[in-house]
Parts: C-alpha cells; sequence; structure tokens
C-alpha cells in the first residue's frame, strides 16, 4: 500500500490518513487507509460506490468515529480535537439539509448564527453571486432545483473562506455552464493555497482539476498519483496510412509501441522534444504520418484499469 510522501515538507500536511479503519460489526468498511493531502492541492478521491469514499470523508469531519487510527486535520487529531482541527474547514458531503421555509439568503444567516460567525450584508450577497444565487437569494429553498441546492451547499462551504474544502459529490444537479463556473472557482480556491478534497464521478472534471488522486476500492487505497511529481518518459501518439509497416518500423529500431483500437500506436519517448525528431525520421522512411501528437491516457481508461485489476485480484484471492 502506498505510504506518504516523505519528500515533501510535513509542514505543509494539511490532510493526514493514518493506518484508518472502520469496521461494523463485522463488515469493514474502510481498511487501513493512509494518504495525505498538502497545502494547495486539488485531491481527487476516486472509487466506485460503496467503495467507503463518503465514509471517510464522514470520519475525516467528525461525523463518524474510526475503529483504529487516526486522522489529522492542520496537524491536530480530529478524534481529540475536532473543533480546532475544523476550525476553517468547509464541506459539502452527501445531500445538504436546508430550512426548506427559509430563502437561501435566510439559510446562510442561519449558518452563521449557528456558527458563531460574523458576515457584513455585502459578504453574504457575495457569497451567493459567487455560486450563481444572487437572483434566488429571496426565494425559498423548498423551490429550488437540485442544482440550485448544490449551489448554495457550496455557499455554505465558502461561509468561513475555509482553508480546506471537503467535497462529496459536489456537481450533482449541475448543468454544463454551473459545472465550468464551478471548476474554475475552485481552480481559483487552489491557486490562493486552499487545500480541496474533492470525491467525484465526473472523470472529466476531476481530471481537469486534480493534481494528485487517491484510489479507493473495497475499502482499500489502490493507488495514489501525485500528478506535480511526473516527470521522465513523455508520451506520444503516431498513426500511419500503413499500420503494419509502421509496426515493422518500430520492431527494427526496438521500439516498444501499443497498438491502439484505431490502429494507430502509443510510445514512451524520453523526452517531449524527441518528438520532433521521430516525426522527421518517419517522413525521410517514406512513412504517410495520418497523426502525430502528444498522448496522454485518460482518467477514465486510468480508472476502469485499476479498478478491473483491483477485481480481478479480489476474485484470485477468493479462488
Amino acid at each position: 500500500m502506498p505510504g506518504y510522501n516523505e519528500s515533501r515538507d510535513t509542514s505543509d500536511v494539511m490532510i493526514r490518513f493514518h493506518h484508518v479503519t472502520k469496521k461494523y460489526r463485522r463488515l469493514t468498511v474502510v481498511d487501513d487507509i493512509s494518504f495525505e493531502v498538502y497545502r494547495g492541492e486539488i485531491c481527487g478521491f476516486l472509487g466506485p460506490n460503496g467503495a467507503g469514499k463518503t465514509t471517510s470523508l464522514r470520519m475525516l469531519l467528525g461525523l463518524l468515529r474510526p475503529t483504529s487510527g487516526n486522522i489529522e486535520v492542520q496537524g491536530i487529531d480530529v478524534l481529540h480535537d475536532a473543533p480546532k482541527a475544523l476550525d476553517g474547514v468547509g464541506a459539502i458531503v452527501e445531500e445538504s439539509h436546508f430550512y426548506p421555509y427559509l430563502s437561501g439568503e435566510q439559510n446562510l444567516r442561519q449558518a452563521l448564527r449557528l456558527h458563531d460567525l460574523d458576515l457584513t450584508e455585502s459578504a453574504i450577497h457575495d457569497r451567493l453571486d459567487k455560486v450563481g444565487l444572487s437572483e434566488a437569494r429571496t426565494r425559498r429553498v423548498k423551490g429550488y432545483s437540485l442544482g440550485m441546492r448544490q449551489r448554495l451547499a457550496l455557499a455554505l462551504a465558502l461561509l468561513q473562506d475555509p482553508a480546506i474544502l471537503i467535497l462529496d459529490e459536489p456537481m450533482n444537479g449541475l448543468d454544463p455552464s454551473a459545472i465550468r463556473e464551478f471548476r474554475l472557482q475552485l481552480m481559483e480556491l487552489a491557486r490562493l493555497g486552499v487545500t480541496i478534497l474533492l470525491s467525484s464521478h465526473i472523470l472529466s472534471e476531476v481530471e481537469q482539476l486534480a493534481t494528485k488522486l487517491v484510489f479507493i476500492s473495497h475499502g482499500h487505497i489502490v493507488g495514489i498519483e501525485d500528478l506535480n511529481a511526473k516527470t521522465g518518459d513523455a508520451q506520444a501518439y503516431i498513426r500511419c496510412a500503413e499500420p503494419k509497416r509502421l509496426k515493422a518500423w518500430f520492431e527494427t529500431r526496438q521500439m516498444e509501441a501499443a497498438l491502439a483500437e484505431d490502429g494507430g500506436y502509443h510510445l514512451n519517448l524520453e523526452r517531449a522534444e524527441d518528438m520532433a525528431s521521430l516525426i522527421r525520421q518517419l517522413v525521410k522512411d517514406g512513412m504517410d504520418i495520418l497523426e502525430a501528437r502528444p498522448y496522454k491516457v485518460n482518467l477514465e481508461h486510468q480508472y476502469m484499469a485499476r479498478m478491473a485489476a483491483t477485481e480481478k485480484e479480489r476474485q484470485n484471492v477468493k479462488a
């Protein structure tokens, strides 16, 4: 199982799961998970339904008690001092609950009173404007659509200008325009140093946002990928008019190339700059190039491959 990233400054660790397990009688929902999220990172927390994501986030927020292990937020153990650990933490976890007969604006004021926060009227309006609810701020929440409720939940999460945001499926019910606005807002928050732990099934959005990925399946961490730390090989995609001839060209040069579904080839290069020299050599050798571009395995393929490998391993263990 992947451990901590010891090359990073530990003072920048904002969230730390350390050998955390959660059991309900004989059922183990989360099984000995460990990972860290650093200041300013957007960490995608990915896995299928029932993998243990929401349970993990609820333990992080002090809503559930771990069976064993510990969780630290801003260097403070949540179990020992949740109020101090979670000070400055905003969250959207599962379906947010509001006062349906109050307006969106009144819901924010009520949240301010409950959390003993002090914000001016202009600040409240600013939060609603940021999430696109300025025109609906005086409407009763009972008349809000699911997307509007998600926007209001984000406004609540942003009330205290959080240092950390915990988001569980925050894009549910949002239309494409709202999703884009939400994405841009999260990117700006991360640029300002806000740490974001994001669980979402919308992999295309996570792919655009995340600087780190944590994969979980059946309660186990099955992969951790620090996207900022990736260096070394560059990947390329080449497609020619004569795929068999291209294959032979790679083989004579002992270059490993994987056949794609459309007849093109994926291969690794030592440097991204080597793409130009590769194309020149192919043209010199008479290859009719139809397409040549940098290649990146998209998150959907990566996710499906990890989950399939995990399921295969589980089946082998059972056998």
